[in-house]
C-alpha cells in the first residue's frame, strides 16, 4: 500500500513574540516556546525589553527565557539597561543572554553557559544544582514534602500569600533560587532539565559541590 501524504507547510526559521502578545496572554507565549522545542527555531522579540517596569511582566519574561533555556530555544531579543534594584545580575545569568552591545549585556554573555541553574524531578524530591557564577554553588535536595508545593511555585509568578508556598519560597530566595520583584510577583529562577542537549551543544563540566 502506498500512502500519499499531504504537503505540510514549512516551519520558519524564526517566530518572533512582540512584547504586547506576551503581555496579553504570558501562558500563550510559554506555549509558543515550548512548541519549538526540538525544532531548532529561534525565538525573536522584536522590541527592546526593560526590566523594572512591572513586576508581572518582568516575572513573565523571566518565566519565558528560561521555559527556553529548557528547551534549547535560541532567543534574540536587546536589552534595556540598567537592571533594577529588586534583579541581581547574577539571578538571571544562567538565562538566553540578550545579544546587544550594552555593558550589562557583554557580562551576561560572559558569565552564561548551558545548565548553569537548573532542577530535576526525581522519584519523591526534586533536586536542584546551581553553579551560576558569582556566588554560591548550591545543590538543594527538596524532599518529598515539598514537591507539590515546589510544582506550584514553578508553574506561576503569583505564589499563594501563605501556607507552604510562603515557607519554600522563603527558603529558596534565601538560597538565591527564587526571585520577589514585589510582595505579589515571585519567580522559580531555575528552569527544568527535562531534556539533553541537542548535538553540538556545550554541556559545562562538572563542577564539585561544597
Amino acid at each position: 500500500m502506498r500512502t500519499l501524504s499531504a504537503p505540510h507547510p514549512a516551519w520558519p526559521e524564526t517566530v518572533e513574540l512582540d512584547l504586547g502578545r506576551i503581555d496579553a496572554d504570558p501562558g500563550a507565549a510559554l506555549g509558543v516556546v515550548a512548541e519549538l522545542a526540538g525544532r531548532a527555531q529561534r525565538l525573536r522579540l522584536p522590541e527592546p525589553f526593560a526590566f523594572g517596569g512591572s513586576a508581572h511582566r518582568d516575572a513573565t519574561m523571566v518565566r519565558l527565557l528560561a521555559a527556553a533555556a529548557a528547551a534549547f530555544v535560541p532567543v534574540d531579543w536587546t536589552l534595556r539597561e540598567p537592571l533594577p534594584g529588586t534583579i541581581p545580575e547574577r539571578a538571571l545569568c544562567h538565562l538566553p543572554p540578550p545579544r546587544d552591545d550594552g555593558e550589562l549585556a557583554r557580562r551576561w554573555r560572559a558569565a552564561h553557559d548551558v545548565g548553569l541553574c537548573t532542577y530535576r524531578y526525581g522519584p519523591g524530591f526534586v533536586l536542584i544544582h546551581d553553579t551560576r557564577p558569582g556566588g554560591p554553588i548550591n545543590r538543594v535536595h527538596v524532599e518529598a514534602g515539598w514537591v507539590d508545593t515546589f510544582r506550584t511555585l514553578a508553574g506561576t509568578v503569583r505564589p499563594p500569600a501563605g501556607g507552604a508556598a510562603a515557607d519554600l519560597l522563603d527558603q529558596l530566595a534565601a538560597h538565591q533560587l527564587a526571585l520577589r520583584l514585589d510582595d505579589r510577583y515571585a519567580v522559580v529562577l531555575p528552569y527544568h532539565a527535562d531534556r539533553r542537549p541537542p548535538p553540538g551543544r556545550a554541556v559545562p563540566p562538572a563542577k564539585p559541590s561544597l
